[in-house]
């Protein structure tokens, strides 16, 4: 009878809410349940087609106590979904419910064999074509509960059972993450902890992108720490890529999640080591020994042994020992190699733009979340995925594994199971 059907309302149609109602198919069987997507733009999933590049980086294949160390604050918030729900379970029902096959590349780093993610996300929309209803070109203008949640668009009013908000956060706006997660949760009474830019990448002033500039394109293993009012304030090491515009890379955009909302008020700016393997006494005592031994060598081609050729180049001249010979090479003048190879500064040029972004920190309060269910400690039947809630994890595959972990334990509460 229609009156035994519960209505599920998923309000977004992105990464974890076309996750959610696949996983309402699986695992639904023959119960009466009716499923409806509500998606703002004219087709779901328009952010899923750009991770990874465009190859979608679904996963990171990691054992659940090390994979939740990726999400910073979040870990211990995040750590029941990953173990009820992992990456092993994420790949399983990609290649066996949705029928694409997966590879593993560098980094435990999972990705489709097709490195579409366009074809991931269509074949989450035609896994779920014969069970869900999609409403596109929906955004959603209000939400209220009261014996059941009644949600509005524009054209239509909803009324369901039970709501999974998952309509994003406010990074890459132009795929429709404009912040509406945020807007309907104050709508509920809930707390959203500001958002700010994760995963970007980060624009040089002017006093460093000459030298950027020269070597833009070049990637390099160095440890990046971040310093606010000459204090060190966090610290990543791993790729950096220079660019025409400053910085990017993995362990650029790590490290961006901290940076400041407000650059001018702590004077903040970046220090690269491009040589993170050694201390500065090691550097200096094997270069010491590259010297003795390769007395007629320029001092440009001994440090390229150490990094890549146009960065060793783009070093010494700005340490202003461009043309010089290992005989001959003073204290003082391993002093500034020193100085710009271990303790490169790059000036941050401006604040952060959260457009630029690839996820978001920030967003609904963890502590109005039951992190076994997903459900809100504050309006029953309410559940929270994805980067509506105040999470953000590193890449490789983290945010992905993130929405699927968090949207199974909605669908299991929501199905009794």
């Amino acid at each position: 009878m229609a009156q035994d059907i519960k209505r599920i309302g998923i309000i977004g149609g992105g990464a974890a809410g076309l996750f959610a109602a696949c996983l309402f198919k699986k695992f639904s069987g023959d119960g009466n349940l009716e499923v409806t997507i509500l998606e703002k733009n004219d087709i779901p999933g328009k952010k899923l087609i750009l991770t990874g590049h465009g190859r979608c980086n679904i996963t990171n294949r990691k054992y659940a106590s090390d994979l939740k160390t990726g999400y910073h604050e979040a870990e211990n918030f995040i750590y029941p979904a990953l173990k009820e729900f992992g990456p092993e379970d994420t790949i399983s029902f990609i290649e066996n419910d949705i029928g694409l096959k997966t590879k593993e590349e560098d980094n435990n780093r999972i990705f489709p064999v097709c490195d579409s993610a366009v074809k991931v996300r269509d074949s989450l929309v035609s896994y779920i074509s014969d069970s869900v209803k999609t409403a596109c070109n929906a955004k959603v203008l209000d939400i209220r509960k009261t014996d059941v949640f009644e949600v509005n668009t524009a054209d239509t009013k909803y009324r369901f059972d039970c709501v999974i908000l998952s309509c994003g956060g406010s990074s890459f706006q132009h795929t429709g993450s404009t912040g509406d997660s945020y807007k309907l949760a104050g709508k509920t009474g809930h707390t959203v902890v500001t958002p700010r830019a994760a995963l970007a990448p980060i624009k040089a002033d002017e006093a460093s992108l000459g030298f950027i500039k020269d070597i833009s394109g070049v990637s390099v293993t160095s440890k990046v720490s971040l310093y606010c009012s000459d204090k060190k304030t966090a610290s990543v090491e791993g790729e950096i890529l220079f660019a025409d515009f400053g910085l990017t890379g993995p362990a650029v955009m790590e490290i961006s999640r901290e940076v400041p909302v407000s650059i001018s008020d702590c004077n903040a700016y970046l220090e690269l080591d491009l040589i993170p393997s050694m201390t500065d006494e090691q550097f200096d005592q094997d270069f010491q020994k590259q010297i003795a031994d390769h007395a007629d060598t320029k001092i440009t081609t001994l440090l390229a042994r150490y990094i890549p050729v146009s960065v060793a180049g783009a070093v010494a001249a700005k340490a202003g020992i461009t043309g010089l010979y290992a005989q001959g090479f003073t204290k003082d003048n391993r002093r500034k190699l020193i100085k710009e190879t271990k303790h490169l500064r790059v000036g941050i040029g401006r604040e952060l733009s959260i457009d630029k972004a690839y996820v978001t920190r920030g967003g609904v309060s963890l502590k109005e979340v039951d992190r076994k269910t997903m459900q809100s400690r504050l309006v029953p039947g309410l559940y929270i995925l994805g980067e509506a809630l105040d999470i953000d994890g590193i890449s490789g595959g983290y945010n992905l594994q993130a929405c699927m972990s968090e949207a199974y334990l909605a669908v299991k509460d929501i199905l009794e199971l």
